[in-house]
């Protein structure tokens, strides 16, 4: 995750001013997280297999760039996504980071936008999982605080 961190302003200034994730920060993040991989292992092959279909299928149907696609496997990669649920989590996360985007463009600019740089709403939408992942689930929350009464 610290290649992650660090690239992760210099690629989205670069995808948000030319529209495209240069491949260099990519291999960085890639050689990085390959040793990572390598020594700890994948957890769940078919849950990044999943990630890369579902990144290809937004890729072919939906324009999302290619770039955005291989920094998205690169970080389910990172993260070692291990089931389904968590990797929808993610894609909500970016989800909600990529309304986010565009509500503060048609605000600023009172149109939408044709396209959106979506390297920081990838981020946020990372950091947003991290948040949700480290959490207590809510039913556990309320069993604590209906216990200290």
């Amino acid at each position: 995750m610290l290649s992650i961190a660090v690239f992760a302003l210099p690629i989205a200034i670069a995808d948000w001013k030319y529209r495209k994730i240069p491949n260099i920060y990519l291999l960085f993040i890639l050689y990085w997280v390959g040793m990572s991989r390598l020594f700890s292992g994948v957890r769940s092959p078919v849950t990044i297999a999943l990630a890369i279909l579902l990144a290809m299928t937004a890729v072919v149907f939906l324009g999302m760039g290619m770039g955005d696609a291989k920094y998205f496997i690169l970080i389910c990669l990172a993260l070692n996504v291990s089931h389904a649920t968590q990797l929808v989590i993610l894609i909500v996360g970016i989800y909600i980071a990529s309304a986010g985007g565009i509500c503060i463009s048609w605000l600023a600019g009172h149109k939408f936008p044709d396209s959106i740089p979506l390297a920081a709403p990838i981020v946020m939408g990372t950091t947003l999982y991290l948040a949700a992942s480290s959490s207590i689930p809510l039913q556990q929350y309320a069993d604590a605080l209906v216990n200290s009464w």
